[in-house]
């Protein structure tokens, strides 16, 4: 039981939901507006969506802990083997997952696995830069809604004709909707890894870490941790008000009053132990109802 406690402390499994909601947005809402999904693939997806986002966070952590000087969870020899052996078989699902759908899958899917490992490995790991929450709400809000939809329903079509032609189509008006329905999602997935960044502010200055608030301060970046959460409402009303999620998808802001009192909390303390928390908590009030709302929406249309 501690060897299992110690894993899912080194995977931060409790940290998985930001990317497991918007993968259940994205079902929900192919199903609202297609009316369907394609169950095999989507299968196969959430597996290897899931092993990918807990390498990563492997990687990080067994970069960061050596970096800092702190007692890592596992040997060096143990925490590589989790990880490649994690790795490798995110990677033989996404291939079996490409095999069964597109090319666009397999661009999408290279994307993400190189920003992915990226964002904690190499010359100048994107974590250690002021791009690290574009690129943490871009991967997991975005684009993990959409693969979700596009194994689906297309929305981008790639023909290769004997290797010379290459042709692309793109449904923009689609392709728009889905990124009001996935702005909500990321946004806040945005506002978790900028808290988390400006909690750790001192130590990341301490070990050369640029992260946005070491760049820019403390004080702006709280100006920015707030507008984060005005554009997860606005696009909430705006998804609404084209039609593009159900009306009454509008139930997701009741949760804004206990929001604005865990920002507030935030804007306070900043504290990785205390108020780190209060924006974990926010994402999980914000994007289960809304997800809900969309599946509700799914099941009754």
């Amino acid at each position: 039981m501690k060897a299992l406690k110690n894993l899912f402390d080194y995977l931060e499994f409790r940290t998985k939901t930001a990317s497991l909601i918007p993968f259940l947005v994205g079902t929900g809402y192919a199903m609202y507006r297609y009316g369907s999904i394609r169950p095999i693939p989507t299968l196969v997806f959430f597996a290897a969506m899931l092993l990918f986002d807990l390498t990563t966070t492997a990687i990080n952590n067994h970069i960061d802990s050596r970096k800092a000087g702190e007692t890592p969870h596992y040997s060096n020899a143990v925490s590589l083997t989790i990880i490649f052996v994690m790795l490798l078989t995110a990677a033989g699902l996404g291939v079996y997952l490409v095999s069964i759908t597109s090319l666009v899958i397999l661009l999408a899917g290279v994307l993400c696995f190189a920003a992915g490992i990226s964002y904690s490995y190499g010359l100048i790991p994107i974590s250690r830069t002021p791009f690290g929450e574009f690129f943490a709400a871009l991967m997991m809000g975005f684009f993990i809604t959409f693969i979700t939809v596009e194994l689906s329903h297309p929305m981008i079509g790639i023909a290769l004709y004997d290797f010379s032609s290459l042709i692309v189509t793109v449904n923009w008006v689609e392709l728009l909707a889905l990124a009001i329905v996935a702005i909500p999602l990321s946004c806040s997935i945005s506002a978790i890894t900028f808290a988390n960044n400006i909690c750790d502010v001192e130590e990341d200055a301490r070990i050369q870490r640029y992260t946005l608030p070491v760049c820019i301060g403390v004080k702006k970046s709280l100006v920015i941790f707030r507008i984060s959460y005005v554009l997860t409402y606005s696009f909430i009303i705006i998804g609404v008000v084209l039609n593009i999620v159900p009306v009454f998808t509008l139930l997701a802001l009741v949760t804004c009053l206990p929001v604005i009192k865990n920002i507030q909390k935030f804007i306070k303390l900043q504290d990785k132990k205390i108020t780190f928390i209060t924006t974990i908590h926010s994402f999980h009030m914000i994007a289960i109802p809304y997800g809900i709302c969309i599946w509700i929406g799914a099941l009754i249309s």
